[in-house]
């Protein structure tokens, strides 16, 4: 946006009711503190779209009362579950001067159903805790977890992240949510909406209508809890590799692998690289001028069953010339095993780590950022292909170099590439921004949309989806005019705009 929401005179006003509502220490408006709300992968320093306060809630109460402090003050509230969205704007809200609401304190465990394998978990509990607390209730379960564990289950799973186990498409684990709408209502879903309900995390459905879906990467509400699904914990875990050289290997090994996907033979959710990996030594290792592509898949359960399924990869897999496969082979209670190998054996396993960061930081320091570009496309071979050298050959116009780390599902695949870049260097900066727009319309031209996008760059993405005129944004367009009328929450979020900013909104 070109200016700030509203004047400061009411942000002023709405800070010192949360004051009163919250406590002083709940409410943060010191520059030093504020830093650390800013995206650290733009420009080293920029104040742009900073916020102008944040507030720390510690339980739904409290957010109910910032909600509707901020309605009756029309001041602009920007929500994040603990802010390490890295590569998509951090914590930094759309709308320059709103008021951030950080629920990086509610980050209790709930419950953790032994008997049915959820957790019940609040917005700040992120992974480490998640998988701590799963031990130290007898570990029986697994979660899933994505490659850095500092993040938030809350916040990961409400932006279609992904994982490495079975149970690796976090936004399908989630059974049951407690929200709060933007006029300071709390609502339940699914078998939650009924008061007592004895399977709410349990049965993912209702009666009537499923909301749940509306407050995924959503400007709707505030997603203050939810149920999430786990995944019991296997007698044997096989982490397994594949490596080939050269691009037209894809073919094959895609199309392989979606067989195998697809009749459960491995039913995880693999993971292709190319440039960004984990040596076989398990230390950080960058190339993007490498020809060699790592691809790594897990197997899990009884003795017997890890053993005959790996029979059948080496049948069909092996028989592709110019693949080398490998695995290595933990009891499923092995908790340290995993985590004295490499990257892969413990995210296969469900056990979060900081590893992958290091990584990111060989190209510049410790100030490297990241661009990520994140296309879906059907897994099958040649198209994947076609990506991949559409994508690649982007890249190099620009002079950029290419490294791809793509996630498979049964039927489709996100080929998620990364552009490097030094926040400090803010020409280069910014022209790695600027590389995005004709990125992504050649790739939408091609019929590919991307699943996720940077704040800079969300109203771009969201202008790609436009069959029928636009018929899906516009439709939302008119839930959000319904449900927040006042335009409080997270404007401009995925490009939905409140009708007071329409049209008038900055990419």
């Amino acid at each position: 946006m070109d200016t700030q929401f509203v004047g400061s005179d009411a942000v002023a006003d709405a800070l010192e009711a949360m004051r009163k509502a919250l406590g002083d220490d709940a409410v943060l408006t010191a520059r030093a503190d504020l830093d650390e709300f800013r995206d650290p992968f733009y420009v080293l320093g920029s104040a742009e779209n900073d916020v102008s306060a944040a507030v720390m809630p510690t339980c739904v109460e409290e957010v109910q009362a910032v909600v509707r402090i901020a309605s009756a003050h029309g001041v602009p509230l920007w929500t994040v579950s603990t802010g390490r969205n890295y590569g998509y704007g951090g914590a930094a809200p759309r709308v320059p001067g709103s008021i951030l609401v950080n629920l990086s304190k509610m980050n209790r465990v709930l419950e953790i159903n032994e008997e049915l394998g959820y957790a019940v978990v609040e917005p700040g509990v992120r992974w480490f805790d998640l998988c701590e607390a799963l031990e130290a209730s007898g570990g029986k379960w697994w979660s899933s977890i994505p490659d850095l564990g500092w993040g938030s289950v809350v916040g990961n799973s409400l932006e279609y992240g992904r994982g490495h186990t079975r149970i690796g498409s976090h936004a399908e684990n989630v059974a049951g949510m407690e929200v709060v709408l933007p006029n300071g209502e709390l609502m339940r879903t699914g078998m939650g909406a009924m008061t007592g309900n004895k399977a709410w995390h349990a049965y993912p459905f209702g009666f009537g209508p499923m909301v749940d879906g509306l407050f995924f990467q959503s400007n709707l509400g505030i997603v203050t809890r939810i149920g999430w699904r786990l995944m019991p914990r296997p007698e044997k875990y096989a982490s397994c590799w594949v490596h080939f050289d050269g691009d037209d290997i894809i073919v094959p090994v895609i199309d392989a692998m979606r067989d195998l996907m697809l009749d459960e033979t491995i039913n995880n959710y693999p993971f292709l690289g190319r440039g960004v990996a984990a040596n076989t030594e398990g230390q950080p290792d960058l190339d993007p001028k490498s020809e060699k592509w790592a691809l790594r898949f897990a197997l899990y359960g009884y003795d017997e069953i890890v053993e005959a399924k790996w029979k059948i990869v080496e049948r069909v897999l092996g028989s592709i010339p110019g693949v080398t496969l490998g695995r290595k082979m933990f009891d499923g209670t092995d908790r340290v095993g995993p985590q004295e190998g490499i990257h892969d054996d413990k995210v296969q396993a469900g056990i979060p780590g900081m590893e992958l960061l290091d990584l990111y930081k060989v190209p510049f320091g410790p100030d490297t950022g990241h661009l990520d570009f994140s296309p879906v496309g059907p897994l099958i071979g040649s198209e994947v292909l076609k990506m991949v050298r559409l994508v690649r050959g982007m890249y190099e116009e620009f002079g950029e170099p290419y490294a791809a780390g793509m996630m498979l599902l049964p039927r489709s695949i996100l080929v998620v590439s990364v552009m490097f870049f030094d926040p400090k260097d803010a020409e280069k900066t910014k022209k790695i921004y600027e590389n995005y727009d004709p990125m992504l319309q050649r790739i939408a031209a091609e019929g590919y949309g991307l699943y996720r996008a940077h704040i800079f760059k969300m109203d771009a993405v969201a202008a790609t989806f436009d069959f029928n005129d636009h018929a899906y944004l516009r439709f939302v367009e008119t839930v959000k005019d319904a449900v927040d009328p006042n335009g409080i929450l997270q404007a401009g979020k995925q490009g939905i705009w409140p009708k007071s900013l329409r049209g008038k909104a900055k990419s």
